[in-house]
């Protein structure tokens, strides 16, 4: 008899795949007459959420493990939301794998917790691996023998040109060109940087949106400037309020005085970085334009509001979702690389130079 799926369930009891989940779960936001509806209906068809329960029932699961490497950020948040939903659809659980010590992020880490849990696909959501390119590169390829369908999401497979592992991630590279862009139509020429980590030539979102950056003031004709470069002052949190606040703080003890505006590796970082200017005794935007990249629901809360790349969260959780999927019903399927473009959604931190 074919195992009933959370799809199914739903159909039969008349309510929403999330409505079974959170029923299953006892969520406190769920009618109990629904809740006791469906899950009569799940004892009646035989249905069984929990994957412990299953691997006990068939000897496999249908989860997918999703795996998230230290910090835990907003935006990581709202994509695994869209994850959970785009599996749970398919009739799959999801399951968090959080290793929070870089030392641990390794394939042996992996290889054990996917070969416990009996996964049937595994999702790598935000950065993995450590910060130097060549141990990130030998990781990814140690993980591409694990017989278990990978896909990467929100980050590429840094294992070389020819990639092992699909992904999905937002175009960093043409976003932060975008935001440059932005500023020079604006009438801005000296625009800095903030975020740059100690690797130049390294894939991480950081060194694409750094590559984005130089790109765009190369289309206009403006020379880079490696003094408007700010460093991260803590790369292991680069994408953080308080890296971009101790970077822009340490920077601007060397910075040339004529900056106009300020591209911020992210929308975090854009934030600790307005605090550390106006320490300085300098206003966003009447001395300096700001901007960020990620589309944070803070940044419309932000004052002045911010001027960013909104990344597509639904569009990516879906695109990794359809890859993975795809991927577990064919092995053998051709790896593919997908960068979505972001939205540029102008804010109040940005105004026009004379």
């Amino acid at each position: 008899m074919p195992e009933m799926t959370i799809k199914e369930l739903a159909r039969i009891c008349g309510v929403a795949v999330s409505t079974v989940s959170r029923a299953m779960n006892d969520r406190s936001d769920v009618n109990p007459e629904t809740r006791a509806r469906i899950r009569a209906a799940a004892e009646q068809y035989g249905y069984v959420p929990n994957s412990s329960a299953r691997r006990l029932k068939i000897g496999t699961t249908k989860t997918i493990s999703v795996f998230i490497q230290g910090e835990f950020g907003q935006l990581l948040v709202e994509v695994l939301q869209q994850l959970e939903l785009a599996f749970a659809q398919a009739g799959y659980d999801t399951t968090i794998s959080h290793v929070a010590d870089p030392e641990h992020a390794n394939a042996g880490t992996v290889e054990r917790i996917v070969r416990e849990g009996k996964f049937g696909g595994v999702v790598f959501l935000g950065r993995y691996g450590s910060a130097d390119r060549e141990a990130s590169a030998q990781l990814s390829r140690r993980l591409a023998g694990i017989d278990v369908p990978m896909v990467f999401c929100t980050t590429p497979d840094y294992s070389g040109t020819a990639a092992l592992h699909s992904s999905i991630s937002v175009d960093d590279h043409a976003g932060a060109r975008e935001l440059t862009a932005h500023l020079i139509a604006l009438g801005h020429r000296r625009i800095a940087f903030l975020g740059a980590g100690a690797e130049p030539d390294r894939e991480h979102a950081w060194a694409l949106r750094l590559a984005g950056y130089r790109a765009g003031l190369k289309d206009a004709g403006i020379a880079p400037d490696e003094a408007l470069v700010a460093a991260s002052a803590i790369e292991e949190q680069a994408y953080t309020m308080r890296n971009g606040y101790e970077s822009v703080s340490r920077w601007l003890t060397t910075a040339p005085t004529d900056v106009t505006a300020l591209v911020a590796v992210c929308d975090a970082a854009a934030i600790g970085a307005s605090r550390a200017l106006s320490e300085a005794g300098l206003s966003v935007p009447g001395d300096v334009s700001l901007v960020g990249f990620d589309g944070l629901d803070i940044a419309n809360y932000f004052v002045p509001r911010l001027t960013t790349i909104v990344q597509p969260v639904a569009e990516i959780a879906k695109s990794t979702a359809r890859v993975l999927l795809a991927t577990m019903d064919e092995p053998g399927r051709a790896i593919e690389q997908v960068w979505i473009r972001g939205r540029l959604v102008p804010g109040d931190s940005v105004r026009p130079r004379p």
